[in-house]
């Protein structure tokens, strides 16, 4: 099980082992010590204890990223998969032994017990002598009180001479094999990738906007006037249709033109004015109104004079500003 690995490799070089709402393994160092009634130092030692607590210091999911090459959603899935069959293990009355530290198992009512594994390697105790000096005279403390003695028991020497072991790393000598190693997995990527998309589709917006504001062209506030012509010259048809924009690859497409771009056409006339009428009063000063020569058809539109090469941007323009769905252009004799 990989809570085992886990357990063995973290709790012999940190000293200490959380499993996330379970509890808490400890490794802790017994000192040498020495005996004054039978006169004798005991070995150094280690034993490993277990609380049952709710803490998570986070140590297992990182662990399980590096492990497996995951990142931290990913990880800490994984553990709680881990750590619910652990659970499901305990709750059978089945303990979950960790070689080379004890074994874990629950009662019946659901509390935990540990038991530690009996160390492998056992040192001796050191038996010691007294040593006597008739040459010297020492301070020996009784209680509270200060005795001088010519016997004293030289165990320095020895006490000196015994180290606390160092810490071990569980190794391929344990009884549990090698963890085995994992592919990649494909989502680790995906943090990554999902915020770089998301700037270029924003860059690619942006720069598609500022692109069709510059190639909008603004309608000549010379040619715009609200006085409604009804004279016979405003009355004349118009010269061209739509076909103006065609022009853009002609030698002369640089030429001005003055036209009016018509967003409404209307066979009845008094219905034509009262819609002019209508637009001025929504501040809609610019729009003109148009007379065909037998005054039976009105056109409202917008007066432009700018560059052949123009008409086309000009009509996104107007479409843009008015909602109109479709315009045509209408060229001017003045």
């Amino acid at each position: 099980m990989v809570l085992q690995q886990f357990i063995q490799d973290t709790l012999f070089r940190q000293q200490t082992c959380c499993l996330p709402q379970i509890g808490v393994f400890r490794l802790n160092y017994t000192p040498a010590r020495y005996d004054v009634t039978n006169k004798t130092i005991e070995p150094p030692g280690e034993t490993v204890t277990f609380d049952e607590t709710l803490t998570d210091d986070g140590n297992l999911t990182e662990w399980i990223a590096q492990k497996e090459h995951l990142v931290s959603s990913i990880a800490q899935m994984k553990r709680d998969k881990y750590l619910e069959d652990l659970r499901a293990l305990l709750k059978k009355g089945q303990p979950f032994e960790i070689p080379g530290v004890g074994k874990l198992k629950a009662d019946a009512v659901g509390r935990l017990s540990f038991e530690q594994e009996p160390p492998v390697l056992t040192r001796d105790i050191l038996h010691v002598t007294p040593v006597i000096r008739p040459d010297a005279s020492h301070k020996v403390t009784v209680g509270t009180r200060e005795m001088v003695n010519k016997q004293v028991v030289d165990h320095t020497a020895a006490s000196s001479a015994i180290q606390p072991p160092s810490p071990v790393n569980a190794g391929p000598d344990t009884d549990y094999p090698e963890y085995p190693e994992e592919m990649p997995s494909p989502l680790r990527w995906l943090w990554v990738a999902v915020p770089v998309l998301s700037v270029l589709t924003a860059v690619a917006v942006w720069y598609t906007v500022s692109k069709r504001e510059k190639a909008t062209a603004i309608p000549a506030d010379s040619t715009r006037t609200a006085a409604v012509t009804d004279t016979p010259a405003a009355r004349q048809a118009p010269a061209t249709a739509d076909t103006i924009a065609a022009a853009d690859t002609t030698p002369d497409s640089l030429r001005v033109l003055n036209y009016d771009v018509i967003i409404q056409t209307y066979e009845n006339r008094k219905k034509g004015e009262d819609m002019y009428k209508k637009r001025l009063s929504w501040k809609q000063n610019e729009i003109v109104i148009r007379y065909s020569a037998d005054s039976s058809t009105v056109k409202l539109g917008v007066p432009f004079q700018t560059p052949a090469k123009d008409t086309a941007a000009t009509k996104e323009a107007v479409i843009k500003t008015y909602k109109i769905p479709r315009v045509f252009l209408e060229l001017r004799n003045n």
